[in-house]
């Protein structure tokens, strides 16, 4: 799966977006998405550290796995943008769209979270 999917607690947390974007298999990651919230996930986490990449099919992968998240009662947020990713969301004005948060421990507060290290 080029979709890193790990689970702390109550959160899964996504990543390896930066490779995910060069491997055909980018279009599976809504079904690796799918399967977490089948098993009860409903608390995610997009850790986007190290991605330059700010094109359409990025955008679309986040949209999708997003719009997969929120209708099945999930919640999403972003982490460690790269400075690209950043500029790119708030130019879109996209960060309206997710709440996006520095560190790990950030997100774990938003989601209530702060007492366990990842």
């Amino acid at each position: 799966m080029a979709l890193n999917i790990r689970n702390d607690g109550d959160v899964t947390i996504l990543s390896n977006f930066r490779a995910l974007m060069n491997d055909p298999r980018y279009v599976d990651s809504a079904r690796d998405v799918e399967e977490q919230l089948d098993q009860g996930g409903r608390k995610f986490v997009m850790e986007l550290a190290g991605v330059n990449e700010t094109g359409a099919s990025f955008l679309g992968v986040l949209m999708t796995i997003t719009r997969a998240i929120r209708a099945r009662g999930g919640e999403i947020v972003i982490v460690r943008p790269s400075p690209q990713v950043g500029k790119h969301l708030e130019e879109m004005a996209l960060d309206d769209y997710w709440d996006v948060f520095r560190t790990l421990d950030e997100a774990r507060r938003f989601y209530g979270r702060d007492d366990e290290p990842a």
